[in-house]
């Protein structure tokens, strides 16, 4: 029996709890938390990986049943005042049809109350907090866990694995003094606002593809400007109000702020976004958190002899674009799971681990990335460019690695991490893509000109057909990932114009090169798929220790086992409602026959009986 120890009862150690619950059933898994009340919270918003991560929990009914759909993200590039009332206000970017894969806008607290429920009965709880881990040099011989618990006494739990979800506690990284600065600082401030008048949202003036697929009120909005960007988040209240998560995230010393309350966003709002004051103000404000210069990392994530592991905030903060960090928990999790597994088989190797934790570093080249995103993003072209090709990428390598299970071995983990490699602060390339093409493009400020620079191409860059994870052609995928580099590319040069423009004739001929360099590569990997796919290892140490790869999401025959223990739960509850049910007398009863009509349904009082 594998002994599990998790410390922290947040999102993360309750989704890890319930993922091992699910993969290892004779698995011994302690949680240990301080049940503090009132933390924060955050991270409503999920994307694709994510809503698959949590259907294979078993929670695809309570997503569908008590949150909403989310139809993708949604862009609103601030446009300079123009001519005439009908001048739009924004460029709106968003998706022109429903992906199959879907995502949900979650309310968190309902959210997190089934999350609990599901998680009592196969988990140990202990209320305390942990002063330290000892760890153990032999092998097989179990981790130490200190606690202190809630009336002061002390308590040693033994643990093959430790999980640090402290969180901000970050528990195990002071411990082990991991603790690490990161280049770039971020802070954030958030509300969740009710019963406010949503037809201000619908009422802006945009300029937008029209498609007739969804309401556009359903999706997670971006608005931006200076060295900042705001989310709202729309989700499903407990009265039947609409209610969103509001929030805004910044860069301080590149938005010129530093402490963000209420007061003050309401004086950006004025300032920048003023349809957005006006809507807040119609609402009730529910409660309300901030982080300052809330960003940071570790020296290192995982053991290389897996007796412990940092998930989620306890290891590094993300940045909440692209709701990226739920989004690798949904990675993590498995990865974490992965390493137990073959921890149990005696096959961990320290390359397996760091190949993984590669992966993870990876992660935070694209937080470095995003970090000079805010740079731009009060440049509507730069930023409506940054965010197609960013789009791109992730559905034509992030979710193939993740849906295929590909993620989990060795040799694919190391390519991610060489497909985005790292850079010191200061050496980081143009974040926004064919850097000297968009300089060029973006020197307007004309709101007809940018409209025309800036046009929304998600039809063309988004695969919306894949969904098997057992027939998702990874190879032909970065192929068409290359071929479509190409095209958005030359789009881009044509809106310049340049043949007429002998100025921009040098950077034509330069674009026109790469264009074809990006079709080159896309042609031989199109012809030939195993060059890009034979980064896989065939070695057993370095893969999945799921079998096939994609079972760490669809196990065999677990769906149907989920499936059959939700069934004999209803029947269970159906049957402790009856036997609960106060019992009529026999003549008191309601009638009915097969298919009946409800005006059919008679209830035969008892005087009518003695008649």
């Amino acid at each position: 029996m594998t002994r599990i120890a998790i410390i922290g009862r947040g999102l993360a150690g309750k989704m890890a709890a319930l993922y091992l619950a699910r993969d290892m059933a004779d698995a011994d898994i302690t949680v240990i938390d301080p049940e503090a009340e009132g933390l924060p919270v955050v991270g409503e918003s999920t994307v694709e990986v994510t809503a698959q991560f949590m259907k294979a929990l078993g929670l695809g009914e309570h997503l569908e049943e008590d949150h909403l759909h989310k139809y993708g993200l949604t862009y609103y590039f601030r446009l300079p005042p123009g001519e005439g009332p009908d001048t739009p206000d924004y460029i709106q970017h968003e998706a022109p049809g429903i992906i199959r894969l879907p995502s949900y806008n979650l309310n968190r607290h309902s959210f997190d109350a089934e999350l609990d429920a599901r998680i009592d009965p196969l988990v140990t709880r202990v209320t305390g907090r942990v002063h330290g881990v000892d760890l153990s040099e032999q092998p097989g011989a179990p981790q130490q866990v200190n606690v202190q618990l809630a009336d002061g006494s002390t308590r040693q739990i033994e643990a093959d694995h430790v999980i640090d979800c402290s969180g901000r506690m970050r528990v195990l990284t002071k411990q082990f003094g991991l603790h690490q600065d990161p280049p770039y600082q971020r802070c954030s401030y958030w509300f969740r606002l009710q019963g406010f008048d949503r037809r201000i949202l619908d009422g802006l003036r945009l300029a937008k593809l029209k498609q007739h697929c969804f309401d556009s009120y359903y999706v997670t909005h971006h608005f931006y400007g200076q060295g900042y960007w705001i989310w709202i988040i729309p989700m499903r209240s407990d009265t039947g109000e609409d209610m969103v998560s509001f929030g805004i995230t910044y860069r301080p010393e590149v938005m010129g702020e530093k402490r963000m309350g209420f007061e003050r966003l309401c004086e950006v709002l004025e300032r920048d976004h003023p349809q957005l004051k006006a809507l807040i103000q119609t609402g009730r404000k529910l409660d309300d958190s901030r982080y300052f210069n809330y960003m940071y990392e570790a020296s290192s994530y995982y053991d290389r002899k897996g007796r412990w592991f940092l998930l989620g905030d306890s290891g590094f903060t993300f940045d909440p674009a692209n709701s990226a960090g739920i989004a690798y928990l949904a990675h993590q999790i498995p990865q974490i799971t992965g390493m137990i597994r073959k921890a149990r088989k005696g096959m961990l190797t320290p390359c397996y681990v760091e190949a993984l934790e590669g992966h993870l570093r990876a992660q935070l080249a694209l937080q470095d990335q995003w970090s000079n995103w805010y740079e731009v993003m009060n440049d509507p072209v730069k930023m409506a460019w940054t965010l197609i090709v960013a789009n791109m990428g992730y559905f034509h390598l992030v979710v193939p690695n993740y849906m295929s299970g590909a993620f989990l071995n060795a040799g694919v983990a190391k390519q991610v991490s060489m497909l985005l490699p790292r850079y010191e602060r200061g050496m980081q390339p143009p974040v926004y893509p064919f850097p000297k093409l968009l300089d060029a493009l973006a020197m307007t400020t004309d709101p007809q000109d940018l409209i025309r620079r800036a046009p929304a191409l998600y039809e063309t860059t988004v695969p919306f057909s894949y969904y098997r994870p057992d027939d998702i052609p990874r190879g032909r995928l970065i192929s068409r990932y290359f071929r479509k580099r190409a095209y958005l590319r030359m789009k881009a040069l044509a809106l310049l114009a340049p043949l007429g423009k002998p100025k921009h004739w040098l950077l034509a001929i330069g674009q026109t090169l790469l264009a074809g360099g990006d079709l080159a590569r896309s042609a031989m990997i199109g012809l030939l798929p195993w060059t890009y796919e034979r980064a896989a290892s065939v070695k057993p140490a370095h893969q999945s220790p799921f079998s096939p790869p994609y079972a760490f999401l669809f196990a065999p025959n677990k769906h149907i086992g989920m499936a059959q223990s939700r069934l004999v739960q209803r029947r269970q509850a159906a049957e402790r409602a009856r036997q609960l049910m106060p019992r009529l007398p026999a003549d008191d009863v309601v009638t009915a026959q097969p298919h009946a009509h409800a005006s059919q349904l008679m209830r035969k009082p008892a005087a009518d009986a003695a008649a």
